[in-house]
């Protein structure tokens, strides 16, 4: 009976560990503009970049255009979520070494388990158009953000007002991860580049 015991114990404790050690993690490219006439623009220039969100270990779930990209939603197409490995998504303006920011959220089980669920969902069926006044990657990470107790839900309107660009979104998390003592790692892009700032 004893030895039953410290196994249901030990299987416990295994179970809880592994609960507690659920992550979501959102991932930066920082937007850049080129130093050197070798370098090609990228979109956004320095205001642009790059932000998706690991629902899973490997599987970054980020949102790009699907078509034709209008100032509206009403003249855009519906964009897509596509799913990425992480070295995929860091390859998303070319795989040279850009300027790169993790935040690594601590999530809870059925909050983990929401988010791959959900992020499934939105690659299978995208729920809005891409549009350059409308949503797009940093507002539609927020949005599965919101799907946990990370941060609240609030409006699309809202959303791409708050978070218009990459850097809005950045500075929130990292408002966050000081005050919940998430990890935040930042890697330092090429010198051929200027990089946006924080």
């Amino acid at each position: 009976m004893k030895h039953l015991l410290l196994i249901l114990f030990f299987v416990n404790s295994t179970w809880t560990n592994a609960q507690d050690s659920l992550f979501a993690t959102v991932h930066v490219i920082y937007g850049s503009k080129p130093k050197a006439k070798t370098e090609g623009k990228w979109f956004g220039g320095k205001l642009g970049g790059h932000v998706g969100l690991e629902v899973s270990p490997g599987k970054v779930v980020h949102f790009n255009p699907g078509g034709a990209v209008g100032a509206w939603q009403k003249n855009s197409d519906t964009g897509r979520y596509v799913v990425s490995t992480l070295e995929g998504f860091y390859c998303t303006f070319g795989c040279d070494s850009v300027k790169q920011m993790a935040v690594k959220i601590p999530i809870s089980a059925a909050e983990f388990k929401a988010l791959d669920s959900i992020a499934d969902h939105y690659v299978a069926q995208p729920p809005y158009p891409y549009a350059f006044f409308g949503m797009r990657c940093a507002a539609a990470c927020y949005h599965l953000l919101s799907f946990t107790n990370v941060y609240p839900e609030i409006s699309k309107r809202k959303m791409v007002r708050r978070f218009f660009y990459p850097r809005k979104l950045r500075k929130r998390l990292i408002k966050t991860a000081k005050k919940e003592h998430w990890k935040v790692t930042i890697t330092e892009g090429q010198a051929s580049r200027k990089w946006d700032h924080d």
